[in-house]
């Protein structure tokens, strides 16, 4: 590419963003708002009718955000040259193949920029008018952090991107942007010289930026650009994402964020379920949907980050959630799916209409069988939800008696916790040993106890967790409460809404804690020993959601969902901190020590438990049977195989992802 292929006028989306200042002194950004259309919404669609449908736009401004400047002046050839070994080694069957391929391009690997036959100005121009000009030419959102190549370096948006680095809502409005540091690979970032050049790495060559009126086609349109010329292919939702799905070098991504349309329905009607629904488009997320049902005396499911995209990632890979001890996960109340195939095809997946397709979405993990456009799922009535405003105990010191007690009384709690989640209710409690390692203590950020409407209700509720540590002489804080609506719960646990208080940037680990393990006495010592080593000795923390998700499954129904959840009393995140401030070798310790300490001890100490796919280790061992199931992945292989023979969609630890590699250059290449 020796000039550039487009003007700013046509790599910007029509009406995209509209800048002005906003909170805490970023850029806001406000994107465009589509509303559905109602024609198609009272569409008789396979499984179920649309009747009674309403529509609703979500009334929440975009985040902050530092303001992406004009796209113009790309040559990505020049900005892709950084050496893939300063890269952690991949998972297993994903190392790095040192060899490298020819610059030709050959037929078993995707072309990256540099390749001879990569698309010239004159293809990605074309595409570019096929797509109405929304068509986006990558820009790191750092770029304004260094002097070259882009030319645009500012102090004042600099010092705004690093101050909002750590928190989602920098990355999800930005269509190239995603949160994991060990993939960003410090190509280009805020906080490294700003006489390093800024290269794109990892990131994604260009996005399409899909709306509402015309996802579909242009999906069609993109990835026929991409057969025709070789190219990797990604989705892009919020880029939430811990395993690099989200992004990939030389790839042309889609991007599903504007696709925001809500549509309640009042009585969908099926073979399975007769009740209310909600479909939403590709890009609603968490705080969107919350905030958009708060007058209509509903409620749905959504992760513990308001700022996930609950029809992305989050849903398609399972979707757990502080009521799915109540209702069951996000992936077990889906009605039906509307995807972009391989072959460019817009389909309906339900229960009985392409019901293997609908079975891989519902769990199987996302980038991996479509582009979905839009989910319906069900809907509950909201209501008054109990819950603790604190409930919290620590070790008394660092002697080693109290902090034995503290163990101790820590593995009663994940006892006890199995009958709690088995009446509905559930936990998310965080275990650490700040600043020191030395005082370790439990700290719940959400107790939910949904059938409670009295703070009597959830004393009683709560009675055998603060029994028992009345009894071990361990001291404890905790006052019930009881929540008007779930909203009101929810933001009290995880705002404030819409963006919450979770940071992003971390290396990444879990397990599924089965019931088995944790309620054996000797097996649930050797848990809560690994987790203690895992805090106190190697310094991570543990964040865990306790729920049941053996409820809300509809008979004839399955979906795709890791069978290891269906006996696990919990699942916890083991989060190391990223420190973008240390020397990223530091925190390539972090991952390597989780890799090879950490997770295979956690591993060992829950047999028969596996890992929530959307929250784990990217070089997790046995990773198909870990994420999915071994028999479980069989059933996915093939519907990956009669969807997406030709392996379009390709992502880390994705079904048929075993079938590819990465070159030396970081071509995905498949393996001969």
């Amino acid at each position: 590419m020796s000039a550039p292929g487009f003007f700013m006028s046509s790599l910007l989306m029509t009406s995209w963003r509209t800048a002005h200042k906003g909170c805490n002194g970023y850029i806001r950004a406000s994107s465009s708002r589509f509303t559905s259309n109602l024609l198609l919404a009272i569409l008789l669609l396979a499984g179920g009718i649309l009747a009674n449908v309403s529509t609703i736009e979500p009334g929440l401004d975009e985040p902050p955000l530092v303001e992406q400047r004009p796209f113009e002046m790309v040559n990505h050839q020049l900005y892709t040259t950084t050496a893939l070994s300063l890269l952690t080694p991949l998972a297993p069957g994903h190392n790095w193949n040192g060899t490298g391929h020819s610059l030709n391009g050959t037929s078993n690997c995707k072309l990256i920029p540099g390749d001879s036959t990569w698309p010239g100005d004159g293809d990605w121009s074309a595409l570019n008018e096929t797509l109405g000009g929304r068509l986006i030419a990558s820009v790191p959102l750092a770029a304004v952090c260094h002097n070259g190549p882009f030319n645009i370096y500012n102090e004042t948006r600099c010092g705004e991107a690093r101050e909002g680095w750590d928190r989602p809502e920098t990355h999800f409005v930005e269509p190239v942007e995603f949160n994991a540091p060990i993939f960003q690979n410090a190509t280009c970032d805020p906080f490294t010289s700003v006489d390093q050049e800024c290269e794109l790495g990892n990131y994604v060559s260009y996005a399409v930026n899909l709306t509402t009126d015309t996802a579909a086609d242009d999906v069609k349109a993109g990835l026929a650009f991409a057969t025709q010329h070789n190219l990797r292919v990604v989705i892009k939702n919020t880029g939430h994402d811990y395993l690099g799905k989200s992004t990939g070098k030389g790839a042309l991504s889609f991007w599903t964020h504007n696709l925001k349309n809500i549509s309640i329905i009042e009585d969908y009607s099926s073979d399975d379920y007769n009740g209310p629904a909600v479909k939403i488009g590709a890009g609603v997320q968490g705080f969107d949907v919350l905030d958009s049902l708060k007058e209509s005396g509903y409620l749905t499911l959504s992760g513990s980050c308001p700022t996930v995209g609950l029809a992305g990632g989050y849903t398609q890979g399972g979707g757990h959630s502080i009521l799915t001890s109540k209702y069951g996960l996000s992936a077990d109340n889906v009605l039906e799916w509307e995807v972009v195939t391989a072959n460019g095809t817009l389909v309906t997946a339900t229960p009985k209409k392409n019901q293997d397709l609908y079975f891989a979405l519902s769990g199987g993990g996302g980038g991996t069988f479509g582009v979905v456009v839009s989910m319906t799922t069900r809907l509950f009535k909201d209501r008054k939800v109990g819950g603790a405003n604190n409930f919290t105990f620590a070790a008394a010191s660092d002697k080693k008696e109290d902090v034995n007690a503290f163990w101790d009384a820590v593995g009663s709690l994940q006892n006890l916790t199995i009958p709690f989640v088995d009446a509905g209710n559930s936990l998310v409690y965080l275990i650490y040993a700040w600043p020191d390692r030395k005082v370790p203590a439990l700290t719940t950020y959400s107790v939910t106890v949904p059938d409670c409407d009295t703070t009597e209700c959830v004393d009683t509720a709560m009675k055998p967790f603060t029994d028992d540590l009345t009894a071990r002489g361990v001291k404890y804080e905790y006052s019930a409460k009881v929540s008007e609506t779930f909203l009101e719960h929810y933001n009290a646990s995880f705002g404030p809404i819409p963006y919450g208080w979770y940071p992003v940037s971390q290396v990444t680990g879990g397990r599924l804690l089965p019931r088995a393990v944790v309620s054996d006495e000797e097996m649930g010592k050797n848990l809560t020993a690994t987790m203690r080593m895992a805090i106190q000795e190697e310094g991570f923390t543990f964040g865990c959601v306790a729920s049941s998700a053996k409820v809300g499954l509809r008979e004839g129904v399955v979906s795709s969902v890791n069978p290891a959840w269906r006996n696990a009393m919990a699942f916890c995140l083991v989060v190391g901190k990223w420190d973008y401030s240390i020397d990223r070798a530091e925190m390539m310790k972090m991952q390597k020590a989780l890799t090879e300490v950490v997770q295979p001890a956690l591993d060992a100490a829950t047999p028969g438990g596996g890992c929530y796919l959307n929250e784990a280790n990217f070089e997790q061992e046995d990773w198909q049977e870990q994420f999915y199931g071994l028999e479980n992945y069989k059933k996915l292989r093939n519907v990956k195989d009669t969807w997406d023979p030709t392996g379009v969609f390709y992502a880390l630890t994705a079904v048929g992802s075993e079938d590819w590699e990465l070159d030396g250059d970081g071509r995905v290449c498949r393996k001969q």
